[in-house]
């Protein structure tokens, strides 16, 4: 057994299709059923069944626990070598939801390149409950997502304090308030008051995000029912809708940094906070309690730190 045959079982046991395993690891399907019958034989066991389609066995389903933990254990021990060594080899895996990895990666990525030439860097995309059973797991080595972390046995660092915006179709603060927007416009740059915009239809995250529980509390507690007229999984897409003079969204202001360029279809967006104090939350990186953190990983985090406090 070796560490490419368990990555490779990895592989398949979340793909549960040879052929798209195959096409992740950039090799041939022939290749990848060799491997796998390879450790079947060396183990005397069936990690998969194979008709009428691809599932783990008993055996398998443990195989992916005790696979998942010992190439959490190399990674870690990498890690501190490289650490001891100066050499900082090793590897970063990250978990960050889309639009959050949007609106930090670009500008954290290159510099943490320069420095880190020999760390391999890898992405986990996801929302708040799927990035902590990637961390609980031990398949990402930190996360980043706005607080409260339901899993226990986390350490966090604070990132910034973020509140929520108000992303209004200019075209619709123009339909409510006239001659008066200006005045209203420069008045909602303070603080916007959502009762104003109950007739207007939006466009929201779908429940069962954190930042979309956080807004259905907000107008529970203002008795305010908006007329929803599109729910998706992204938020660049609720963005996109604002832009395109669609629908009122809201969403934390980091993720202002992912708003759709302007087009000549574009009308363009007011942006209002709101500033109830329920209404803020904190960005934060979160690790395992317990587990040493590398070099590269404490900097990684200073570097997001140094981005969100300019």
């Amino acid at each position: 057994m070796n560490f490419q045959h368990l990555k490779y079982f990895l592989t398949v046991a979340e793909e549960l299709n040879i052929t798209r395993a195959a096409e992740r690891l950039y090799i041939s399907q022939q290749s990848l059923s060799n491997h796998i019958g390879n450790l079947e034989r060396e183990l005397d066991v069936k990690l998969f069944t194979r008709s009428p389609k691809l599932s783990l066995t008993y055996a398998g389903g443990l195989m992916v626990d005790t696979a998942t933990q010992i190439l959490d254990l190399y990674s870690q021990y990498l890690t501190k070598v490289g650490d001891i060594n100066k050499q900082y080899m090793g590897a970063l895996r990250v978990g960050i939801s889309h639009t959050c990895g949007l609106a930090l990666l670009p500008d954290i990525l290159p510099r943490f390149r320069t420095e880190f030439p020999q760390v391999e860097f890898s992405l986990y995309e996801g929302n708040s409950t799927q990035l902590e059973s990637e961390l609980s797991h031990g398949r990402t080595d930190l996360i980043i997502c706005f607080q409260p972390i339901i899993l226990e046995g986390v350490a966090t660092v604070p990132l910034t304090e973020q509140r929520l915006m108000m992303v209004v179709p200019k075209t619709f603060t123009r339909y409510l308030f006239g001659e008066e927007t200006e005045r209203v416009r420069q008045q909602y740059a303070q603080g916007a008051d959502i009762r104003a915009f109950e007739q207007l239809p939006f466009v929201l995250i779908k429940r069962g995000n954190r930042t979309r529980s956080i807004v259905d509390q907000y107008f529970s507690r203002y008795y305010f029912k908006p007329q929803l007229i599109l729910e998706t999984e992204n938020t660049v897409t609720t963005l996109a809708m604002a832009q395109a003079g669609i629908g009122v969204t809201i969403c934390p202001e980091l993720f202002l940094r992912a708003i759709p360029a302007s087009t000549t279809e574009s009308v363009g967006v007011d942006l209002f906070p709101l500033t109830d104090p329920s209404t803020y939350g904190r960005l934060v990186a979160g690790y395992r309690e317990g587990r040493e953190l590398s070099h590269f990983g404490q900097r990684f985090i200073e570097l997001a730190q140094e981005l969100l406090q300019r």
